[in-house]
């Protein structure tokens, strides 16, 4: 994006990235997820006032929805807290310790005593209601290099310690939602940046500086799902606007540049809609919603057709002056009939039939000149249809209808899909949200507490560490790797470090190119393996093997495997005895017979002598 295009945009990050520790924040539960499920419960939330008499928007918008949420619950993984039968256990001082580690990093400032705060979440992801986080760092900052060799500080407005949330299953169907208890409870870290960032190139390489800052602590859990960031965004003219969860570090730029063109445009949208409601100032109030389920009962559309022989109806309402804008391109392959249509998904809606659609591809024939009258079209005006339960499609349709007139860019909680899309979720959330925990103590920050975490290297440190005893290229790909901390392991044990890094990044990503499965090679397998040849147990040559039979069969141990596959090194003087066995001369020969057991250097001393 030009300077242009990023005048005025502030973008602000947070995120969220599970910690390592032996159990969860408020109990003694591991933090090692399992298949081994014994039950499960069943809950309906509801929004209430806070201490304040208020209620929160986002609560009250996820209340009126209350699908009944079912959770299933695991053996060593769960316990009363996380079903919120019980009271929250001691917190968890290892995860408390994390966070004051993260402060050095960040350069922010320790909290005295730590209070935890209950935020209010009633969409199902949490057993009570909400979710308790507490603030453990301030005001910090960090240098990022950006992708143009400039450095660009940007503040850290907290650092918090919170509990992550359920894991889901069931999609939402609109009467019930499936999720696993087993990741409730574990212990996450929250970094919040103050609104510096302009565009998403520069969001990109923010999260990866803090990611690889965090990454180094060694204190995170890796894999899919254990970080995720949410993104603030906003624009002059337009509103600030939070996308939930977006898991790959690539989907970063998309998002926020998909998301600066949509409120560019709805601003566009805006203008022209105030045009509309100039000429009908009472349009707001003017929402007829007609039951147009007898047009479509012989339609040649199969899932509508389908929908009302299982008793569901089609209910439609006119757009007045409104035929064009639901075509309209917000940015590539999302259009305003797509935004509209996510407001009315959230009522359990599959989504929205509208006038700007190809009908063709519905199967529509005589139905819409039907459909048309029954409305009472003029040429300019727009309609929406949608099917389903017909309570459900009353509260869908008032909805959307309230939102196409909106005459100003919505606050609003949205999520991120897997190409880069947002999608409406909720109301963003207001100041009822958060009060405090009545039921953890407070956690007073000792000396002892701070002299530990000060004790752990900083990010820089590690930095300048790795490109000393690598070639730059390669120093490069360890620092952004997600085996960095399994790298710097290696290496105090004692691994030349190139072999380590060569192994840890490259090797694997040829064998994962070969259809190997290199995600059931553990961490503890690589070192073992490279123990092995230290050890002067396998040659180098035989690594990328072992590690093959690894990928096939995890528990059976490296050296096991080495031995019972014949990768054992041949050295020494059953290495003379093998030449002058089978009368080998040259290199050559030995090396094509036995590269994966004799190293060729000791081999070519043993040929000389």
């Amino acid at each position: 994006m030009d300077k242009e295009t990023t005048e005025g945009v502030k973008v602000g990050l947070e995120l969220h990235q599970r910690l390592s520790t032996k159990h969860k924040l408020f109990c003694k539960c591991s933090t090692k997820g399992n298949e081994d499920k014994s039950r499960e419960i069943k809950r309906k939330l509801h929004a209430v006032p806070s201490e304040l008499g208020q209620i929160d928007p986002a609560a009250l918008f996820e209340s009126k929805k209350a699908p009944l949420h079912t959770y299933d619950f695991y053996k060593g993984t769960c316990c009363l807290v996380e079903t919120d039968d019980e009271p929250p256990h001691e917190i968890n001082e290892e995860a408390i310790e994390i966070g004051i580690i993260i402060n050095k990093m960040m350069n922010a400032e320790n909290i005295d005593e730590i209070h935890f705060m209950r935020k209010t979440v009633i969409d199902g992801s949490n057993t009570s209601g909400f979710q308790r986080t507490a603030i453990v760092g301030l005001n910090g900052k960090i240098m990022v290099i950006l992708s143009n060799g400039k450095e660009k500080e940007v503040g850290i407005q907290t650092i918090a310690i919170e509990e992550e949330s359920c894991g889901i299953i069931g999609e939402q169907k609109g009467s019930m939602e499936r999720f696993r208890l087993d990741r409730l409870g574990i212990p996450l870290v929250e970094i919040a940046t103050t609104p510096v960032i302009k565009s998403g190139k520069e969001a990109r390489e923010v999260a990866e500086t803090i990611g690889l800052m965090l990454r180094s602590t060694g204190k995170m859990m890796r894999g899919i799902g254990t970080i995720r960031q949410d993104i603030n965004i906003s624009v002059p003219g337009g509103a600030r606007v939070e996308v939930k969860g977006v898991q790959d570090l690539d989907l970063i730029e998309k998002v926020v540049d998909n998301e600066i063109s949509r409120q560019k445009k709805l601003i566009e949208l805006i203008q022209k809609i105030n045009e509309i409601k100039k000429k009908n100032p009472n349009i707001d109030g003017e929402l007829k919603i007609e039951d147009v389920t007898d047009i479509f009962k012989n339609t040649k559309s199969k899932f509508i057709k389908k929908a009302v022989e299982k008793g569901n109806s089609v209910l439609a309402a006119k757009l007045k002056s409104m035929k064009g804008f639901f075509g309209t391109e917000l940015y590539p392959e999302f259009r305003y009939g797509s935004e509209l249509s996510g407001y009315a998904k959230t009522q359990g809606m599959g989504g929205i039939i509208h006038c700007d659609e190809d009908m063709n591809k519905y199967g529509f024939t005589e139905e819409i000149a039907e459909l048309a009258k029954k409305l009472k079209l003029e040429d300019d005006d727009g309609w929406i249809m949608v099917v389903g339960e017909k309570p459900k499609c009353e509260s869908a349709l008032a909805l959307v209808y309230k939102r196409a007139y909106e005459t100003k860019v919505p606050e609003e909680t949205r999520r991120a899909d897997l190409e880069g899309k947002t999608h409406y979720m909720r109301p963003l959330p207001g100041a009822a949200r958060m009060y405090p925990e009545t039921d953890v103590q407070p956690l007073k920050i000792t000396k002892e507490i701070v002299k530990k975490a000060e004790s752990a290297p900083s990010f820089k440190e590690i930095e300048e560490k790795i490109k000393k005893i690598l070639n730059p290229e390669m120093a490069q790909k360890m620092i952004r790797s997600d085996k960095l901390n399994l790298f710097l392991e290696l290496i105090e044990e004692g691994i030349e470090p190139t072999l380590a890094a060569v192994t840890c990044e490259d090797t694997l990503k040829t064998l994962r190119r070969d259809n190997f499965d290199v995600g059931k090679i553990g961490e503890e397998s690589i070192k073992e393996t490279l123990l092995l040849y230290k050890e002067g147990r396998i040659v180098k040559s035989a690594i990328p093997e072992l590690l093959k039979l690894i990928s096939k069969d995890p528990k059976a141990g490296a050296a096991a495997l080495a031995k019972q596959m014949k990768l054992t090194k041949i050295t020494g003087k059953e290495l003379k005895e093998l030449l002058a066995k089978e009368n080998i001369k040259d290199l050559q020969s030995l090396m094509i017979r036995y590269r994966l057991n004799v190293d060729p250097q000791e081999a070519k001393e043993v040929m000389k002598g």
